[in-house]
């Protein structure tokens, strides 16, 4: 039986998850209606409802993985570690090319670099999402080695044999697959960064200008401009949250059996179950769609 500790953080851990399977769930319904329905989708859009699909199920598969592993130990099953390293790193990109869009349709830099973005972004945006694909499966298929190796090698029983199986494992692990995942967690989240702090200059030199033109705290462009600043900071906070834990969960593992893993899953997770509130706020047409299932809820 687990600790107390333990207990209300697993709890907790539920519960957000709870939270972030149901709003990531109304991304994807409302969305991907509309994609079924068209064919076709602003490439924002198409961007959110990835991200809400590879959200939905790095939730489910981690919620599996962490209370199976704790209550199964020894008959932990491989394959939920194997799909929550792809559907892992699909997110971990989806969410860079969200700020990166952001980025390069607020911003208001004059570069020609940025002007050249701004007019081919979007359709960039469906290769952008077919590449972070291909990383992942790429990826995947290391990942599915190791574990084939450590799992799956049909020992004779010879102890020299194992042993030299275990070196193998354990040598990919350190020199390979340790690296290669720190590699693209820090590519990935060095694109966020430097996209967040374009949007987040740019968004307080806009801001600055407009005091400087005697826009009053309640001009509404203001206003404006102050929430989608809010919004950005929010953002960094929740990737932020989601990265470093990670990373120092790659590096260090920890046992499952132990409180601090449980801290470190509502820390990691904790933005996947905020961060999707925002994204539903912020865009109207999702606004529009949450206004319709309350109003429908309320008449009946």
């Amino acid at each position: 039986m687990p600790s107390l500790l333990i207990l209300f953080f697993m709890i907790f851990f539920l519960l957000e998850s709870m939270a972030a399977v149901i709003q990531n769930g109304f991304i994807i319904i409302v969305l991907g209606r509309e994609w079924v329905c068209c064919w076709t989708l602003p490439p924002g859009d198409m961007i959110l409802v990835s991200l809400g699909i590879s959200r939905f199920f790095l939730q489910w598969i981690a919620v599996l993985s962490d209370f199976h592993t704790y209550f199964s130990p020894v008959n932990s099953n491989i394959y939920f570690g194997i799909f929550w390293n792809f559907i892992n790193v699909t997110t971990f990109w989806f969410t860079t090319w969200l700020a990166v869009f952001y980025c390069v349709k607020i911003s208001s830099f004059t570069h020609p670099i940025f002007l050249w973005l701004k007019w081919r972004i979007s359709r960039f945006v469906p290769w952008l999402l077919l590449w972070s694909l291909l990383i992942s499966t790429l990826i995947f298929i290391p990942f599915f080695a190791k574990f084939y190796l450590a799992f799956q090698h049909p020992f004779t029983g010879n102890y020299s044999e194992m042993i030299t199986s275990d070196d193998i494992t354990g040598i990919s692990q350190m020199y390979f697959l340790m690296p290669l995942n720190l590699f693209i967690f820090l590519i990935a989240f060095l694109f966020f960064l430097a996209s967040i702090i374009l949007l987040i200059s740019s968004l307080c030199q806009h801001l600055r200008n407009m005091q400087h033109h005697s826009a009053g705290p309640q001009d509404p462009s203001m206003q404006v401009h102050i929430t989608t600043l809010k919004s950005v900071f929010f953002f960094l906070i929740f990737y932020t949250s989601y990265v470093l834990p990670l990373i120092i969960t790659t590096i260090e593992p920890i046992s499952v059996c132990s409180s601090q893993f449980w801290v470190l899953e509502v820390v990691i997770y904790a933005g996947i179950s905020i961060h999707p509130a925002f994204l539903i706020v912020n865009s109207s047409k999702l606004r529009r769609a949450l206004r319709k299932i309350l109003h429908d809820h309320e008449a009946a």
